[in-house]
């Protein structure tokens, strides 16, 4: 696994030298949330940047950041008009998706062990492929 460092760049005012004095460049530090910024990247990568000026003193990447609001789009639509959203949360997996809400949705009805034995194999067979992942 990559071993994650946090990188700091100096003031720009302790770059330009220690006995200049440079008022009109001391500002405040700005936050800014960058990202997701490629629709291909579906929202698993945001950067958590700290300005000062246009000098990038800090910047925090948050590997699996997944929030984009589904949650609050789902709360207006049925169960199967959803499944079309969980197929867009990742290129690269979407059954486990779509396997993980249909299995949600169904043990919240209380429907999951009413289910033909085929379906409980299938559900349970994707399970277990799920968590090998």
């Amino acid at each position: 696994m990559a071993e994650l460092r946090e990188i700091q760049m100096p003031d720009a005012a302790a770059r330009a030298g220690a006995g200049d004095e440079l008022p009109d460049l001391e500002g405040e530090r700005m936050v800014l949330n960058v990202g997701p910024s490629h629709p291909a990247t579906h929202g698993v990568l945001r950067i958590v940047l700290e300005l000062d000026g246009e000098v990038i003193t800090k910047a925090r990447p948050e590997i699996g950041y997944l929030h984009r609001g589904d949650e609050k789009i789902a709360e207006n639509m049925t169960y199967t008009q959803f499944i079309p959203y969980t197929d867009r949360l990742d290129y690269l997996a979407p059954l486990a998706n779509n396997v993980a809400y249909a299995l949600a949705v169904e043990k919240l009805l209380g429907i999951d062990q009413q289910l033909p034995l085929r379906c409980q194999y299938i559900a349970w067979a994707a399970t277990r492929w799920i968590a090998g992942r």
